[in-house]
């Protein structure tokens, strides 16, 4: 099994760069439920000077007493320990005096629910900061997992609107990082690993031991003590006020639905206006992702929408566990596997992760320029009759075309001839660059081209080398 940290350089680099850099910092970390969060600040503040504070939704006065107890062990105050906080404004005054000579590390962890504890306790931060950050040696990081409301921090219309000194996004492990934990099956089942357990660290540590797939499943997804069993409902009944209802939409994507209209009538609902909302809520939360032609992603109001789950942890427990809950609480995870997941598994990867995997290593391509096209945007086409899996933009230019297949019959040519007849209809700058992906690899005529440069060619096992 892989280490308990790893493979956050970068949001590390940029935290040290914080740190390093001389005078007051403030510092915004987003990132989802289960992404890392804090085990990232905590390996960043480990042999710092530094208060930590972990938010919940306890009373204001518990908030402060729980500060109080941390101020007490970073500074050895035995007052301290005594005579907690009594207010905020007294709390934030005592950071900022253990500032003014020596730098000193300050973590809001969860911070929307210390403000959904302290009404205008984000307010309270901006006149403190407002008055104390050009005297304190002080770097503050305000965590969160709402996205919208993290940035609202910092909007025009925020409390800390041109405040922050820098910002840190902290997003689940691609494909390859994920593999990290898995590295003993083949190729093609890592690929389906991260179908069903996606790349979110506090997710993968659950694989342990040299198990091959089904084992692993099995003894998590399918076992009724097992955390993951039941994270599905835990994360929507920490996020959700109405639980069933955020429940039945996702359950409606997951089954194929992904029209607003589709989503709203299979959530028993009379039309996309009753849900609205709640994708919208789902989209900030990143369970769901918003998705437009991409010839259209500078519109906005486009009318061709669809909505897809985002994580492929909540995909695979939305299809294949949420369903069978009552029949695996009878000790029935071997049947659940062998009749309903092993013959499905493949078709589901197909009509879901396949094509985001290659998604990613396309990026990962471009960023280490082992790629000949140029590409800001990339994701799928469509219009009232053809559809394309992989479209990248440069500007308004598509640059590269693919198709996407995971199949037990190996791709043709024939594919790729419907590929550019399909992709006549771009806005095509010159020749793009043909991409064709399968999970069983191509004729002889395709490697061929290949070798000449025609096509570029994707295999389970070329995404690991």
């Amino acid at each position: 099994m892989a280490e308990s940290f790893f493979n956050r350089e970068l949001e590390l680099a940029e935290l040290e760069t914080a740190w390093a850099t001389p005078g007051a910092a403030l510092v915004t970390l987003w990132g989802r439920r289960r992404v890392g969060k804090s085990t990232l600040l905590s390996h960043f503040a480990a042999g710092k000077r530094s208060v930590y504070l972990y938010g919940t939704r306890m009373t204001e006065r518990d908030i402060l007493a729980d500060l109080a107890l941390q101020a007490a062990a970073a500074f050895d105050d035995a007052y301290l320990r005594s005579a907690p906080f009594p207010t905020w404004d007294a709390a934030l005054d005592y950071l900022a005096r253990q500032a003014r000579n020596q730098r000193l590390l300050v973590v809001f962890d969860e911070f929307p629910y210390l403000c959904e504890m302290t009404e205008g306790l984000d307010t309270l931060v901006q006149r403190w900061w407002d008055r104390v950050h050009q005297s304190a040696q002080l770097m503050l990081v305000l965590a969160g997992s709402g996205f919208s409301f993290m940035e609202g921090l910092t909007g025009a219309r925020g409390a800390l609107h041109g405040r922050r000194t820098a910002q840190v996004a902290v997003h689940p492990f691609d494909y390859l990082d994920a593999a990290q934990f898995f590295l003993h099956l083949n190729a093609e089942d890592k690929v389906r690993a991260y179908a069903c357990f996606g790349g979110m660290p506090a997710y993968l540590r659950h694989l342990v031991g040299k198990g091959g797939l089904a084992e692993q499943v099995r003894r998590t997804f399918l076992s009724p003590g097992h955390v993951l069993f039941r994270e599905g409902e835990e994360l929507l009944r920490t996020e959700f006020h109405q639980e069933a209802l955020y429940a039945s939409i996702l359950r409606a994507v997951a089954s194929g639905e992904a029209r607003p209209s589709d989503i709203a009538r299979a959530a028993g609902r009379h039309s996309a206006v009753d849900i609205f909302d709640h994708l919208r809520r789902l989209q900030e939360l990143r369970f769901l992702r918003r998705e437009v032609s991409i010839t259209e992603w500078q519109r906005p109001r486009s009318h061709r929408v669809v909505y897809r789950l985002a994580d492929p942890y909540l995909r695979f427990w939305f299809r294949f566990v949420s369903p069978y809950q009552s029949f695996l609480q009878l000790g029935k995870g071997a049947e659940v596997w062998s009749r309903e997941i092993r013959p499905s598994l493949d078709e589901f990867i197909g009509r879901t992760a396949w094509e985001e995997v290659c998604t990613q290593h396309l990026w990962r391509l471009l960023r280490k320029d082992q790629i000949q096209a140029r590409f800001t945007q990339l994701g799928r086409w469509w219009d009232g009759k053809d559809e394309i899996d992989l479209v990248g933009l440069w500007r308004d230019r598509v640059t590269l075309v693919g198709e996407c297949k995971w199949t037990a019959a190996r791709v043709d040519s024939g594919m790729l001839t419907a590929l550019q007849r399909k992709a006549a209809k771009l806005p095509l700058d010159g020749e793009p660059l043909w991409v064709l992906a399968s999970r069983s690899g191509f004729d002889l005529a395709l490697q061929e081209r290949a070798t000449r440069g025609e096509v570029l060619l994707v295999t389970p096992d070329s995404l690991f080398l």
